[in-house]
């Protein structure tokens, strides 16, 4: 039997860690499993070897000797040692499925902060959410600009992380060394009120730091706010946790330091670590983020140009580490901040990535690594995920600021302060001056350009027509305009598109009872306008034109939509027809667009004779069937076309037409007094206007 192997001294030690080194190679098993248990301190077993500068675990899991590795496993074997030469874990060291399994199997509280384990991105679809449920909750330290709180939390900070936790993991004095450096930057921010500054100091000096911080977060800090989950840890650590982060995320110089665009992170990936990066999936980070503006800087980091001498495995010589760059497009405000000028390291062009970011991976490029000429082996593209109530955090942040006067003592801090807040004002005042400008400008346009005035005579155009009007032959009737009759306003109006026009159209207006003196006539014409437009929609009276005959047989015309404007009658004849209809032959007041209007031999053809430069004479084509009609025209004369299409009536107002006209009016009416449309339009697909 093998007594006890004696370890009280470091050349027996350093003897018992190379023999079982070289077991451990050869797979040896029985003889590992005969001396393990004669080890004084079973510890050894952990102990980097000092010609290779790894563990027996590392070499057990590099050769691929399954059943070796369960053997130290089950001995108590650490995890989460890293071998010297190329800083990987056993876990990391392997290619073989199995022995992965293993560890996995192993896993237990104890080795919870195992860097095998440790989760340092989440990956997902839903990962906005979990970035805002903890933003949320970290509102309530809004108030991170009083000074005296911030005082209180940093003093815990020391007190507690550094202090206890941190000195409780240091191994050596040069560790213990670097806390009390990092200490005197957490004193220096409280006595110059500027965490932001001396923060980033402590970050970027020394390893110790930034590697436990971003650890801790890691591990606890989502659990810490995920309700779904028991929360085990120790809650001061986590305290002191989520105020280093907020009170970076909250401090009010932090905007000035903000950063929107590309930046590039340097690293050397496991194959275990590439294979969570899939082509629009989505990472949240749960550290912070080293990158840098100066690619070369980030192809430093991860190894340029040494993917031949980085790890492979043994005898297919597959890589198990990678040179790898990562892209990030940051698009967000108070995502990334530059720290070059914070920075104990300014050469190498910092922008540090704040925790709980989301982006969403876009290309992934794998290199030949084989070949020479490829300086990077992996090519990781990510673009950030836009949070559509980041706008609102936003806002509420600023608001925060405006409300932060009281508690900002410094003078400097204060001064910058107000400076900001008059932009601030001054551009409010601004864009409120130039949207009441707009405004008036549209109100302008819409009531006093676009709208016509109520009083006719009153725009240039109408003040034209109106002078035109009364240039008519001298043995024409006069024709009342339309202030005679007190018209409304017209909606809109279209141009005649037709001349000379081809036929005319009369027609006797229904239900006009009591017509017995021509006020009666204006307000029948009134009455009528005002139900084409309120009632039917139309953008005016629907006839250019309008006769009336009272009680002692007395006639005045009166201006509809007047010479130049088109009304509307009947589909498919608008830009060819002036004709007339007895009561019976009238087409009903269609509502239905499909129908069409029956003529019936009712339809008058005109010719057109031209008289002058732009006067034309439109006449009847044939006087029997003008007279079988009812006689609304004569032979003797006809439509006078003058110049830019306006029609001059002449026949239709001479003292034969409206003798016939009256006529027509018995006819149809009985000898009641009758009020007639006459519409000389030339578009429209119905009746209505």
């Amino acid at each position: 039997m093998l007594s006890i192997l004696p370890s009280d001294n470091d050349e027996n030690e350093s003897n018992i860690i190379d023999f079982l080194y070289q077991l451990c190679k050869r797979n040896e098993l029985e003889e590992v499993k005969r001396i393990l248990p004669f080890i004084g301190n079973i510890n050894l077993i952990n102990k980097l070897h000092t010609v290779t500068g790894s563990t027996c675990l590392h070499v057990a899991c590099y050769y691929g000797h399954r059943d070796m590795v369960k053997i130290l496993l089950d001995y108590g074997a650490t995890h989460s040692i890293r071998n010297l030469r190329h800083s990987l874990t056993a876990y990391e060291e392997t290619h073989v499925e199995e022995i992965k399994q293993l560890f996995l199997e192993h896993k237990n509280p104890p080795f919870n902060n195992d860097y095998n384990f440790i989760q340092w991105s989440l990956i997902g679809d839903d990962l906005l959410s979990k970035r805002r449920e903890f933003r949320k909750l970290i509102d309530v330290y809004k108030t991170y600009d009083n000074h005296l709180l911030v005082s209180k939390l940093l003093a815990e900070v020391i007190h507690y992380y550094l202090n206890e936790y941190l000195l409780d993991n240091a191994r050596d004095d040069t560790l213990r060394a670097q806390i009390e450096t990092i200490e005197s930057y957490f004193k220096e921010a409280i006595d110059k009120q500027d965490y932001l500054t001396y923060f980033i100091k402590a970050y970027t000096l020394t390893n110790i730091f930034y590697h436990f911080l971003n650890k801790d977060l890691a591990l606890y800090i989502l659990e810490y706010f995920d309700q779904t989950k028991t929360f085990s840890s120790n809650y001061r650590l986590v305290n002191c946790l989520v105020h280093l982060v907020t009170l970076l995320i909250y401090h009010p110089n932090l905007p000035q330091y903000q950063y929107r665009g590309v930046c590039y992170r340097g690293m050397r990936i496991t194959t275990n670590d590439l294979e969570q990066y899939q082509i629009n999936h989505h990472i949240l980070n749960r550290a912070f983020l080293s990158t840098s503006l100066d690619r070369q800087v980030a192809e430093m980091f991860a190894g340029e140009g040494q993917q031949s001498q980085m790890r492979h495995t043994p005898k297919d010589h597959c890589a198990l580490l990678y040179s790898c760059v990562c892209q990030y497009v940051v698009k967000q405000d108070l995502t990334a901040i530059n720290i070059e000028n914070l920075s104990t390291r300014p050469d190498e062009k910092e922008v540090l990535i704040i925790p709980f970011s989301v982006f969403k991976i876009t290309s992934i490029k794998r290199n030949y690594i084989d070949n020479p000429q490829v300086a990077i082996s992996i090519e990781i593209e990510l673009e950030e995920c836009e949070d559509p109530d980041k706008l609102d955090e936003q806002s509420s942040r600023l608001l925060t600021v405006l409300s932060s006067e009281n508690d900002i003592k410094d003078a400097e801090a204060y001064t910058r302060f107000k400076r900001r807040r008059t932009l601030l004002y001054g551009a409010i005042a601004i864009l409120t001056v130039l949207v009441l400008i707009a405004l008036s400008v549209t109100l302008i346009l819409i009531f006093a350009i676009k709208k016509p005035n109520p009083n006719y005579n009153s725009t240039l155009l109408l003040e034209k027509i109106n002078r035109f009007e009364y240039q008519l032959p001298f043995d024409c009737p006069r024709i009342l305009n339309r202030t005679s009759w007190n018209a409304r306003p017209y909606i809109a109006r279209e141009n005649l598109t037709i001349v000379p026009v081809t036929h005319i159209v009369i027609r006797q207006l229904a239900d006009v009872k009591n017509v017995v003196s021509q006020q009666d006539c204006i307000k029948a014409i009134r009455d009528l306008q005002d139900f084409q437009i309120d009632i039917r929609g139309w953008a005016d009276i629907g006839y250019n034109f309008l006769m009336c005959n009272d009680k002692n047989d007395h006639s005045e015309i009166y201006r509809g939509r007047g010479w130049m404007f088109r009304g509307a009658h009947c589909i498919s004849y608008n830009f060819r027809s002036l004709g007339n209809h007895s009561q019976n032959q009238v087409v009903q007041s269609v509502k239905d667009d499909e129908k069409q209007p029956v003529w019936d031999g009712n339809k008058v053809e005109m010719i057109s004779v031209k008289l002058a430069d732009g006067v034309y004479a439109l006449y009847a084509k044939d006087a029997e069937q003008l007279n079988a009609t009812g006689g609304a025209a004569a032979t003797s004369g006809g439509l006078i076309i003058g110049e830019h299409g306006v029609l001059l009536i002449e026949t239709f107002l001479n003292q034969r037409l409206n003798h016939q006209a009256q006529e027509l009016s018995r006819k149809l009416s009985r000898d009641k007094p009758i009020l007639f449309a006459v519409n000389t339009s030339s578009h429209g697909d119905h009746w209505y206007g």
